[in-house]
């Protein structure tokens, strides 16, 4: 199955964005998908945090597709909702027809699959962009909880690498993709690459532990970003 585009990205000039979903010719059975909206934050580990929507408005709400055929949801905005911050969504569109066995599967050996597509729906803010982070060592506590975690009884273990903790805030009106973090410290600097990038939605925090060099040790001092846009964004220190 093909989903295009797997980024939805709706706007005060954009109200209503199309997403095709192709089901194959080769497809060994038809699809009922079921479309639900979702509202998306993220905790401070980046995990998401979601909970039913109304904000948009999805059409069809169901859709069957048999081999071959095409259909296309439509995202739409419901009224104006004038939003000083990029709002997230996800779009989940479920396969929730009757699951049967495959007709050449052995007795006793069925596997059974229900198909689950989940597509980040983002609403643009009002105004211009702008980006700003601000960042702070981890709370005590977080500091704490790991030391705990590495101290626990278990098989003897070589001491614990050196590692640098931060909170980052994303303060300003936008998602920000962080593809390297880096951060300085008393008379040391450290980047963490972050292969694919990791997004960090507007109004969200995000905790990274960095792992350090041998002597790297002193106070944080600061933390930079460097973006999926090829930005470099000098973070703050505290203000959250």
């Amino acid at each position: 199955m093909l989903i295009n585009p797997v980024l939805v990205e709706l706007g005060t000039r954009q109200r209503v964005v199309a997403v095709t979903v192709s089901l194959s010719d080769t497809a060994r059975a038809p699809m009922r998908l079921q479309a639900n909206l979702l509202r998306w934050e993220q905790d401070v580990q980046g995990k998401a945090v979601t909970e039913p929507s109304d904000d948009l408005l999805v059409t069809p709400p169901i859709a069957d597709l048999r081999p071959g055929d095409k259909q296309v949801f439509r995202v739409t905005l419901r009224g104006v909702r004038p939003a000083p911050e990029e709002l997230a969504y996800r779009l989940i569109l479920e396969d929730v027809a009757e699951l049967t066995a495959a007709a050449d599967s052995a007795p006793g050996m069925n596997i059974k699959f229900r198909m689950r597509y989940d597509l980040p729906v983002l609403v643009a803010p009002i105004g211009p962009l702008v980006n700003t982070l601000r960042w702070k060592p981890c709370p005590p506590e977080a500091a704490l909880a790991s030391a705990n975690v590495a101290s626990a009884p278990a098989k003897p273990t070589t001491a614990r690498s050196p590692e640098a903790c931060v909170r980052l805030l994303n303060a300003g009106n936008r998602r920000v993709k962080v593809q390297t973090l880096t951060l300085t410290g008393d008379n040391w600097q450290q980047a963490l690459p972050l292969k694919d990038g990791v997004n960090v939605l507007a109004g969200a925090e995000r905790e990274w532990r960095v792992p350090l060099q041998a002597g790297q040790t002193g106070a944080l001092r600061g933390a930079q970003v460097n973006t999926a846009r090829g930005e470099t964004l000098q973070a703050e220190a505290g203000g959250f």
